[in-house]
């Protein structure tokens, strides 16, 4: 096909609608603008601010997709929101850099192809397994996409989404910002033809299309082949526009550049294999470039749509369902496991060493245990400061020491691949109860610039150990053998408002907690207001308990440390004691026996600060018959 024969056909029919022309034509969309234009300037800044800082550079990027063959181009917009700019201290100009956007690429289509505006996920986690609520998602996406609308696009390209939840809020906020625009919505897969958070494809496209899309499709995540072999079972199934817009294969690193290995011949090839599926709109996603466009022109411009045969269903990589999923480890469970909820357990902190050498962990880990301890609560790298991996320790622990360990898991220092990761590990070494921590900051820590990733919150991380429990990850892979944790919920017992931290809890037993354990407390009868709620919840409460070196260091942490309240009557009876580390173990004694006897405490969690010969005594003095008053 001759190119100038090519061009006059663009600008004829240029003159239609966008909806009008993909009713019947193939539409050639351009390839990758974020990658393209990242690999043409020096600056590792946000893409998107090139918009005003280098629009020579954007502009030009977009005629070359033009000059390829290009009916359609994107916008560089795609991470213009007010969250991703917030990084680069651009929060306040997403009006500015949307419209320069949308305003550029309008200047280099120059009549002769469509304007997508590019509008691509939040870039943070949603509720309950991040932290951003669906409130909070739905006005950021309207405010993106009312400031690209204000451009006049010719149509919204929604795109990048991992998950059908987060696609429908920006769907939703779309069309409450822009009405008279086409939407299209595209998802990402995996290799296993789903989304990355799970979503069956045809499913989403459905709520899709019934939620309002004009158009559905797939781009980027993986290349050509993965994104056939999903769309191949499914798009016979849709009466509507469906693009699809692969990755140029994945990336890898080669002298420190981004390299993806997908030939604009290979491309082609598949661009072919796409119009003969019935797609409506081809083109590529991260590493094409106008050379994967050109490559891809011959096949796809000019082209009428193919009529849409059901194709043979592809084998992918296979999902336990929930229904038939691997039986769990038969291995007997620990007999804290086992009395939980059943008698009064004693537990306490054990700190992992600063390095590799774990004799003092594990001497403090035989004293607790030789005085009567139960399990031991492991820190994960406690106050942002390193330490020896959690899951390590607590495979020392069992093995030195013959104790049941407690891990705690922080969400500040892992992404989402890394938690799951890590909790798969800890299951390996058969550390059979979790805590799930949001965590302090990283610049609490000795390492104040380093960077607190919170992919995932307290919440989400608890439903991630539920659906491991159920054999599958995050995204609803199987993981073969399902994990047996016990999944605690860090709880403030001393809260300002009670019925709020009562919601908490009650939100965290529906993710899937089983227990609970509180801070730090100085005195029972304060317990009251929450135990009086806490109860009904139906889960053993572990309450924490601190042996108190001194006055001093009570005032510190009564003044000091959020959430650590002491009364005075108990600042006082120290600042008058002869020996106040003494009288601090003492008090805590008295605390402890009281629990035992307090409707709706299942146990005490002693934190030692590696004071073990100090928690030994606490613990010695707990008798082992089973007490009447446990929460089960």
């Amino acid at each position: 096909m001759a190119q100038g024969w090519v061009v006059r056909e663009r600008n004829v029919a240029y003159m239609k609608s966008l909806v009008e022309r993909w009713r019947h034509d193939v539409l050639l969309a351009d390839g990758a603008m974020g990658t393209l234009l990242f690999g043409r300037s020096p600056s590792t800044s946000c893409v998107e601010l090139f918009n005003v800082s280098e629009p020579e550079m954007v502009e030009s990027a977009h005629r070359e997709y033009v000059d390829a063959g290009s009916l359609l181009i994107e916008s560089n917009t795609f991470a213009a929101n007010r969250l991703k700019l917030r990084a680069h201290e651009a929060a306040g100009r997403v009006g500015e850099i949307n419209a320069a956007g949308v305003e550029i690429a309008r200047r280099a289509a120059a009549g002769r192809a469509y304007v997508a505006g590019s509008i691509g996920p939040i870039g943070a986690l949603l509720r309950p397994i991040g932290t951003v609520d669906r409130a909070q998602a739905f006005d950021v996406f309207a405010e993106h996409a009312l400031a690209i609308a204000s451009a006049r696009p010719d149509v919204l390209l929604l795109e990048t989404f991992g998950g059908v939840e987060e696609a429908l809020i920006a769907l939703e906020a779309a069309r409450s910002s822009a009405p008279d625009l086409p939407i299209l919505v595209s998802l990402s897969v995996v290799d296993d033809g789903r989304t990355p958070d799970g979503d069956e494809l045809l499913p989403a496209f459905r709520r899709l299309l019934a939620s309002g899309a004009d158009g559905v499709g797939i781009n980027c995540a993986v290349g050509p082949q993965a994104v056939y072999d999903a769309l191949a079972p499914v798009i016979a199934d849709l009466a509507c526009p469906v693009s699809v817009m692969p990755n140029a294969g994945y990336p890898r690193r080669v002298d420190d550049r981004t390299v993806y290995g997908s030939t604009p011949q290979y491309f082609a090839r598949f661009a072919r294999a796409f119009v003969e599926l019935g797609a409506t709109i081809v083109g590529g996603c991260c590493g094409t470039t106008p050379a994967h466009v050109t490559a891809m022109a011959a096949d796809v411009a000019g082209v009428t749509q193919h009529a849409r045969a059901r194709q043979r269903p592809i084998d992918v990589r296979s999902r336990a369902a929930s229904d038939a999923l691997p039986r769990a480890s038969e291995s007997p469970a620990t007999s804290f496991e086992r009395d939980l909820g059943r008698r009064f357990v004693t537990t306490a902190e054990i700190a992992p060493p600063r390095g590799p050498d774990a004799t003092r962990m594990l001497e403090g880990a035989r004293l607790l245990a030789s005085a009567g301890a139960d399990a031991l609560h492991i820190a994960d790298n406690a106050s942002a400061r390193p330490a020896m991996s959690g899951a390590t320790a607590a495979y020392l622990v069992k093995r030195e020491a013959k104790l049941a360990t407690v891990l705690h898991v922080s969400c500040r220092d892992r992404n989402l691949v890394g938690l799951q990761s890590d909790l798969i590990g800890a299951a390996a070494l058969d550390v059979t109860a979790i805590v799930a921590l949001t965590g302090d900051p990283t610049n609490v820590g000795d390492f104040p610039k380093s960077t607190s990733v919170f992919d995932v919150t307290a919440l989400g991380l608890t439903k991630i150990l539920k659906m491991l429990n159920g054999g599958l990850d995050r995204a609803g892979t199987s993981i073969g053998s399902p994990t047996r944790f016990r999944i605690g919920a860090a709880v403030n017992a001393l809260p300002r408002d009670v019925e709020a931290e009562h919601r908490r809890l009650l939100e965290k037993i529906e993710a899937g907690a089983d227990f609970a354990v509180t801070q730090p407390v100085f005195e029972s009868a304060a317990l009251a207001p929450f135990l009086a709620r806490a109860y009904d919840a139906g889960i053993p409460l572990i309450v924490g308990l601190l042996p108190l070196r001194g006055y001093a260091h009570a005032e510190y942490l009564h003044n000091e440390i959020p959430g650590m309240l002491i009364p005075e009557h108990v600042r006082e009876r120290l600042k008058n004691a002869k020996d106040e580390a003494a009288e601090g173990i003492a008090i805590a004694r008295q605390l402890i026996q009281e629990m035992t006897q307090t409707r709706g405490v299942a146990g005490a969690y002693v934190v030692s600060l590696e004071r073990y010969e100090a928690a030994a005594e606490v613990i010695a003095c707990v008798r082992r018959a089973p007490s009447a008053t446990s929460s089960s």
